[in-house]
């Protein structure tokens, strides 16, 4: 089976063993790592770039996405580091989201520009993959699993302010700055997508400031944890169950 996975670090405890190609799409060419994790093919996309150099309005969303459907992935797990909203969430804790709200402001959403397709979000993330990394999460001990969150994706690449935070947590868990459109082009594709955030700081205000030291230094010191996480739940997949993921788009056409 194929697995599609997103992140913006390297993963090298999971990727080990690793061949490198160049997937041709209408939005550009993607470099993707494969690399075999147990009985499954792994394929490996920074969502920054060959160069981890693009900030997060500046990626080529479609064209990841694009990329794991033409290379026929299963499932796709997407890896991102947020800050929190509330302090039950501390840093260094594992958030599943299970839904989320879109503060972006001028990314490409959509692969359908032409065409009048509302794809149904109203399971925005697979049900049996978050079900497989809350197995997962929850065999370390030594880790918080929260297995419900709701992830609110801004644009960036600045920090939120104090009062945007204030307002952001009526209504989500976390905030994050890649999640959209991934999830939504994932749907498009009618692929399994679900995401494994780590709490890399409070967000502004719940904390006396922040930095980009901060967020990685917490990724480094729980990378080895997240690894472990991707590893059993990569194993422990199975070929495609009945979910509401697989979306047919020709009942989302107007």
């Amino acid at each position: 089976m194929k697995i599609g996975l997103l992140c913006g670090h390297r993963i090298p405890d999971l990727l080990n063993t690793k061949e490198i190609l160049t997937v041709e799409t209408k939005y550009g060419s993607i470099p993707v790592e494969i690399s075999p994790v147990g009985k499954h093919i792994v394929f490996f996309i920074n969502r920054h770039g060959p160069n981890a150099n693009l900030p997060p309005h500046m990626i080529n969303y479609r064209g990841n996405i694009a990329a794991l459907a033409a290379s026929h992935v299963d499932y796709i797990l997407s890896v991102g580091t947020v800050g929190s909203l509330h302090k039950q969430m501390k840093p260094g804790d594992i958030v599943i989201p299970h839904d989320f709200i879109d503060f972006t402001k001028t990314r490409p959403q959509t692969f359908f520009e032409s065409e009048r397709v509302h794809v149904d979000m109203t399971n925005p993330y697979c049900p049996l993959i978050r079900e497989q990394l809350l197995i997962a999460a929850k065999k370390i001990h030594s880790l918080t699993v929260h297995d419900h969150g709701v992830y609110l994706a801004t644009e960036g690449p600045r920090l939120e302010t104090i009062s945007e935070i204030k307002f952001f947590s009526q209504y989500a868990d976390v905030v994050g700055m890649t999640g959209v459109p991934e999830v939504i082009l994932a749907r498009e594709k009618s692929i399994c997508y679900a995401s494994l955030c780590l709490v890399s700081n409070m967000a502004a205000g719940l904390q006396s400031e922040l930095s980009t030291d901060t967020i990685k230094k917490m990724y480094t010191q729980k990378q080895p944890y997240i690894s472990k996480i991707l590893t059993s739940t990569i194993t422990n997949l199975e070929k495609k169950q009945k979910c509401s993921c697989k979306t047919d788009i020709s009942k989302a056409k107007i």
